[in-house]
């Protein structure tokens, strides 16, 4: 048997597949790459840059992700996961003040589109086995971000 792993999630991307040939193997990519809806991920992307964090947002923000893995099983089950660790949110905060392309403009605030481009920069020391589920787990998080800004998404608790 022939195994792949892939991301998972909401939009439909698969978590696993188990296939008995190649040939099913290339089926299934094929229909995966055929259902990506391109055009409504962009539109996904380009609305991050719609949305921004204050400093105080964004050290709210920081502070409770790394609360997260050390909260109590009930109340980790009621908020969103968040698959990231110190270490990554030790290079996030860094990455805030120092990166060239995507830290804080002049005033301190930061637009949702760079702290996601600070996620996926910070997984880059992600080993393999994780790294396409973080980077998902980056943009979903970036999206409930996005709602919560608008006081609509189970992500508040990251920002209150």
């Amino acid at each position: 048997m022939v195994c792949c792993n892939l991301c998972v999630s909401s939009d439909g991307f698969v978590s696993e597949m188990r296939v008995s040939s190649y040939q099913e193997l290339q089926a299934k990519i094929l229909e995966i790459i055929q259902n990506y809806q391109a055009e409504n991920h962009l539109k996904m992307m380009k609305n991050m840059c719609n949305h921004s964090l204050t400093e105080h947002q964004f050290a709210q923000l920081v502070g409770k992700a790394r609360l997260y893995n050390h909260l109590p099983k009930k109340l980790k089950s009621e908020i969103p996961e968040l698959s990231f660790n110190d270490g990554h949110f030790n290079t996030i905060a860094k990455d805030y003040y120092q990166d060239e392309s995507f830290c804080k403009d002049d005033g301190g605030n930061i637009n949702l589109w760079n702290v996601y481009n600070l996620f996926t920069q910070a997984n880059k020391s992600s080993y393999i086995d994780t790294f396409l589920e973080r980077n998902l787990n980056a943009f979903e998080f970036n999206q409930g971000i996005c709602k919560a800004i608008s006081g609509n998404s189970d992500y508040h608790w990251f920002l209150s």
